[in-house]
């Protein structure tokens, strides 16, 4: 079965609550959502995060993209909220 893609930065190592990639991360592993990681790069410029831009149209991660197609770039939070509260399509 084919599993959600975190698409988030290189550096979240620290996983502090404070780093919006591990909040995601963390929020995915709570809910028992199976994932893998795709990492993107050191910057946040438009050119280092080319890929972040063709998937989602704007260069900021974390980034979900879910089996079915569906990509999903909010604020954290309101991700992890959706998330949460079923509104993502994770299977």
């Amino acid at each position: 079965m084919a599993k959600v893609k975190l698409h988030r930065c290189s550096y979240t190592f620290l996983h502090v609550n404070a780093d919006a990639c591990w909040r995601m991360q963390k929020a995915l592993e709570e809910q028992g959502v199976e994932y893998e990681i795709v990492k993107h790069g050191y910057g946040k410029s438009e050119k280092a995060r080319k890929d972040v831009v063709a998937l989602s149209g704007q260069k900021y991660v974390p980034v979900l993209e879910f089996p079915d197609g569906t990509v999903v770039r909010e604020e954290t939070d309101d991700m992890i909220a959706k998330l949460k509260a079923g509104q993502l399509p994770t299977t």
